[in-house]
Order: C-alpha cells, then sequence, then structure tokens
C-alpha cells in the first residue's frame, strides 16, 4: 500500500464500514472529514481527537501538540488536556526523546494545555519516531458548537496561509535539499513557522459565530455565520476543501488564485517540486460560512488574516478547482501528502 492516509474510499470499507453501531453516549463518531468525536459526560460534551506524527522527526514534539489541539479547535471548543503516546526506533538517543518530550511540555504550556498521560517505548517496529497524540475539550451541552455542515452557497475561507507546516518540515529536516537553492533567509524563515501552527486561537473566535446569524435555516440545518470549521492536514488546501464537503455532502469550487502562500513556501514547493495545494497545513483553518465579512472581520480584530478562496455549491455540481490559469476541473480525492516526496 502507498505511504499516507488512507483514500477515503479505503477509510470508508477497510475501516468506517466495520465499526460497531454507536451508544447513545456518542453524538458523533468517526467519519470522513469529521474532525472529532463528541460523548455525552453527564451534563457536559467531551470534545476529543487523535492524530500521529509520523514525518515531523526532531520537531515531532512541537507537532504533536498542535496537530490535535487544532483539530478541537477546528469545532470552536478550547482544548484543556491531552495524552502522548512516544515510540522511539532502537537508534533514537535519550537526548532525542528529552527534546521531544520538551517540545511538547512547551507548546502545551503556550495553549494552557495540559498533559495528562500517555506513554513511551522504545521499538523495534518503527525506523524513526512516531508521536501520537489525543487531545480533548469539555463544553456545556447547551454551549453553541459547530457540529454543522458546510451548505451551498457558503464561502470557503481559508486562516493565514497555506503550505505552513510542510514548509517548516522541509526546512528543519530537508535543508540539505534547499541549501544552494534557496536563500538562507527562506530556509531560516521556514523553521520559525512552528510559531504559526496553531489554530486554538482563532477556532476558539469562531466557535460563537456558530449561533449568530441573520439567515434561515437550509435543508434541515440552521444556516449559521460559521456553518463549519476544518484543520488543514496531510492532503492540504485541496484534500481539506474536499473532505468538508464530502462530510457536508455537496459541491465545492476552490479557485487557486485565491490562495494565499508566504513567498518562503513558494519557493520550497518549487525547489522541491511540491504541490503546494496538496501540502500539509497545519496552521491554517479552512472555513464554511455565510457571512464571510463577519468572519473576517472577527479574526482581523485579534491580527488574524483571513482570505476567501471558494464557495460550496449543490451537491450535483461536485468538487472542482479553478487552476492558476483560469481553466476548471474535477477536484480529485485527495491522496499521499506532497510531504513524502521528500
Amino acid at each position: 500500500m502507498r505511504i499516507g492516509k488512507l483514500t477515503d474510499e479505503q477509510l470508508e470499507s477497510l475501516v468506517l464500514s466495520r465499526l460497531p453501531q454507536l451508544s447513545s453516549k456518542t453524538l458523533s463518531g468517526a467519519g470522513i472529514g469529521a474532525d472529532c468525536a463528541w460523548l455525552k459526560t453527564g451534563d457536559n460534551l467531551l470534545v476529543t481527537s487523535s492524530d500521529p506524527i509520523t514525518a515531523g522527526g526532531s520537531e515531532s514534539g512541537t507537532l504533536a501538540i498542535h496537530v490535535s489541539c487544532n483539530d478541537i479547535a477546528a469545532c470552536g471548543v478550547q482544548p484543556t488536556g491531552i495524552l502522548i503516546v512516544i515510540i522511539a526506533p532502537p537508534s533514537a538517543t535519550e537526548e532525542e526523546i528529552i527534546s521531544i518530550v520538551d517540545q511538547a511540555s512547551r507548546e502545551a504550556g503556550k495553549l494552557g494545555v495540559d498533559i495528562v498521560g500517555g506513554h513511551t517505548e522504545v521499538s523495534d517496529c518503527v525506523n524513526r519516531f512516531v508521536v501520537i497524540s489525543t487531545a480533548f475539550g469539555v463544553v456545556e451541552k447547551g454551549s453553541p458548537v459547530p457540529l454543522g455542515h458546510a451548505l451551498p452557497g457558503d464561502k470557503l475561507l481559508i486562516t493565514k496561509t497555506a503550505a505552513i507546516e510542510g514548509s517548516f518540515i522541509a526546512a528543519n529536516e530537508h535543508s540539505d535539499k534547499l541549501k544552494g537553492k534557496i536563500s538562507d533567509e527562506y530556509i531560516e524563515e521556514a523553521r520559525t513557522y512552528g510559531k504559526y501552527i496553531s489554530v486554538v486561537k482563532e477556532g476558539t473566535i469562531l466557535g460563537p459565530l456558530k449561533s449568530l446569524s441573520s439567515d434561515v435555516s437550509f435543508g434541515g440545518f440552521p444556516r449559521s455565520a460559521v456553518n463549519l470549521m476544518h484543520d488543514v492536514t496531510e492532503g492540504g488546501v485541496e484534500g481539506a476543501a474536499f473532505e468538508m464537503a464530502d462530510f457536508s455532502k455537496v459541491g465545492v469550487t476552490l479557485d487557486q488564485r485565491l490562495v494565499p502562500f508566504t513567498d518562503c513556501s513558494r519557493a520550497i514547493c518549487e525547489v522541491l517540486g511540491l504541490d503546494p495545494f496538496r501540502l500539509i497545513s497545519s496552521g491554517a483553518l479552512m472555513i464554511a460560512s455565510s457571512e464571510p465579512d463577519r468572519v473576517i472581520e472577527a479574526l482581523a480584530t485579534e491580527g488574524i488574516k483571513a482570505t476567501v478562496i471558494g464557495e460550496f455549491t449543490e451537491l450535483s455540481e461536485g468538487t472542482k478547482t479553478i487552476g492558476l490559469d483560469g481553466t476548471i476541473k474535477q477536484m480529485p480525492a485527495p491522496s499521499a501528502d506532497e510531504i513524502y516526496k521528500i
């Protein structure tokens, strides 16, 4: 099998279709495009998500905290705790394990998230570090939370820029492939992108907008200022757009000409032959909104840029991409992330 996440078809046939039926304790469970599970816990709801870091290398501790916490934040919920599992190869040193733990502790401290447990072992089943994190947050049952769906007519927005995480990994783990081909200034810039990988701030800012809208219900779902949010991870911007549409049973048109990148990320992708629209992009949050101006304004007050990059459509219109040359083509389903090419 190819390296990377299973395709949506494989995930459905090999995994999701074989899971047992959910009990009444679970409001929402595993599904394509679903960031988190929602479970009833007395008077509250527990929101939880797990993610592995397999290509993070020396920065695996940094990334492990953010990828899971970002999923919680994409539901408009503040993450409060996290479990970390570290599986080290036999070649690992104690210093490398300490570094990963120190990174995770530093980033968790910045977010105000408690590391409450986990597991650490050395195994010959891996040849490089694998770090798995499970984050969770708790909300009151009556709180407005983005459990909704993208709806036809919603605008598709992205925060910050695309390819943040991919650029960060490339500069920290593959600088030998970049040296002499892009400026040292660009390499150093990309190495600092770890500070942009969290979307907890924008996710929790937008969570309350779930209940604010001047529109009426549509297709059985209440239309809100924020209808759905999704963290951009493996598969990049196009993969995230496809998953949001698939989860919501609608179509989507993504305009590549509108997707923001830093000059640094563009240069890295060009040198390494990576498709920037399909490169892992933690740090960017995708949003389906019926009131994009309200979303842009709410984020701007906190210094976060948001950009409209497309629109959700009727299911019959399918998933489409407007290329840099203006041509319209079908958007393929997510495949192996571009980061695995290097």
